[in-house]
Order: structure tokens, then C-alpha cells, then sequence
């Protein structure tokens, strides 16, 4: 009797705790950050620890530089895909991603913490073109690292290096499953990777794949904690 009891306590708990996401509220079981980038965070309530998911977008304190446009164009790297190394990444960074006056990368900050530690938990990053006539054979490439920040506070971004490269290649390579880019413990203190998004350039006409909405990219990424909790945020490509 006492056991049925207790079930039927977290069952109404449980139901309640949907009731309040739907709405909107914050609640006990997970807290999943939003920002500007149009963050929605989702989890289920059997996990007791506080979540929290942040994905934000760098935005780089150009001084007196001008960008012509905040739109990715094609960008040259001297290896691509699998092959690109934390040198051309850091090329890219000390640049602040300009190439020739425009945008030549974005890049995404991933923040992910638990108020309690936990044992396992893995982050996942899976990332999409928005058009399926260019989904097949996209040049749209990532690649993620952890990475050193100045200032870091929230402020514009005057300089990031990356450390280590933890996964790259192109959004094709992970279409199925994604690219787990944590998997252990996780606790207060959190962990913070940086996902670098770029278009390989080729020898031809790309205006149309990066002008139109077909060539807009999305993404999502997801925090699961012991099997048991999760939280989600996507970001989309302005």
C-alpha cells in the first residue's frame, strides 16, 4: 500500500509538472535557458537534478571592421570536411570569421550544466539544410571544439581559439545520428563547446545555394542525462 501510494503521489506530481511546461513556467525538475536565437526547451520529469541548456550565437566585437553581410558565402579552407585541422580553425577564429568583407563561418556556443553531479550524460548536435533540393549534396560543413574566450561574460567576443577539435565533417555525415560531442559526467560547473558552422567552397556558381532559404541550415541540440532526463535547444540560421 505505501509503494502504490508513493506512485500515485509521482504520478499527479508528474502530471502537474506537464501542465506547468505547457504554460510556460519554470519547474523543478529541469530549467532550459532561452535566448534571442528562439531556444525552446523540452524534458521529461523523472530526472531530479536541474538541466540546463544554453546555445547562443558568438558575436564578435569587429571594432572598426564591417561586415557586408551576416549571410554565410562559400568559405576557403585548405582542408575540409573530416580533414580540417584546429590550425584552419584557428585561422578562421583569429579572422572573426570574415572572408573578404563577408561572412565566412557562424559560430554557436553550447553551455550544459546539472545542479547535481551526474554519472552519464551525453550532448548531441544534429544539424540540417532547410531545403531538400540541397539536402543531398549540401557543402554545409561543421566542426566542433572546445575553445578559450575573451572576454567571457556574455559580452560581444574579441578573441576565441579553439583547444581540440572533438568531431567535424559536413552536415550529410551526421544526418542519421547526429554527432555526440559529450559523453560523461556533468555537474555544476558545466561544460561549454563551440560548434563552427561553414560552407565549402567550390569552382563554380554557389550564389543561389546561399542566398535562398533552401540554403538556410537549422539546428538542434540535445542534453540526456542517465537516460532518464533531457533537454533540447534548437537554433536556426538568421
Amino acid at each position: 500500500m505505501e509503494n502504490n501510494g508513493k506512485g500515485l503521489f509521482y504520478g499527479v506530481i508528474g502530471v502537474a509538472t506537464l501542465i506547468v511546461a505547457i504554460i510556460g513556467a519554470t519547474f523543478a525538475y529541469f530549467n532550459a535557458s532561452k535566448t534571442a536565437e528562439g531556444i525552446q526547451g523540452q524534458a521529461n520529469n523523472t530526472l531530479k537534478s536541474d538541466l540546463k541548456l544554453e546555445v547562443s550565437k558568438v558575436q564578435w566585437d569587429l571594432a572598426n571592421e564591417t561586415v557586408a553581410s551576416d549571410n554565410l558565402v562559400p568559405a576557403d579552407f585548405q582542408n575540409e570536411g573530416a580533414d580540417l585541422t584546429a590550425t584552419e580553425v584557428n585561422a578562421a577564429l583569429t579572422k572573426k570569421c570574415i572572408d573578404g568583407g563577408f561572412t565566412g563561418c557562424h559560430v554557436w556556443k553550447i553551455k550544459a550544466s546539472s545542479t547535481q553531479y551526474l554519472e552519464a550524460a551525453n550532448i548531441n548536435l544534429n544539424l540540417k539544410v532547410t531545403g531538400s533540393e540541397l539536402a543531398e549534396d549540401s557543402k554545409y560543413s561543421f566542426a566542433v571544439f572546445t575553445g578559450t574566450e575573451s572576454p567571457d561574460s556574455g559580452e560581444k567576443v574579441t578573441s576565441l581559439s579553439a583547444n581540440e577539435i572533438k568531431d567535424k565533417g559536413t552536415f550529410n555525415s551526421i544526418a542519421t545520428l547526429g554527432a555526440q560531442i559529450h559523453n560523461g559526467n556533468l555537474d555544476s560547473s558545466g561544460v561549454t563547446y563551440y560548434v563552427m558552422i561553414y560552407y565549402a567552397n567550390e569552382e563554380l556558381d554557389q550564389t543561389s545555394q546561399v542566398e535562398s532559404d533552401k540554403g538556410k541550415y537549422t539546428g538542434t541540440v540535445t542534453l540526456n542525462a542517465a537516460g532518464t532526463g533531457q533537454v533540447t535547444a534548437d537554433f536556426t540560421q538568421d
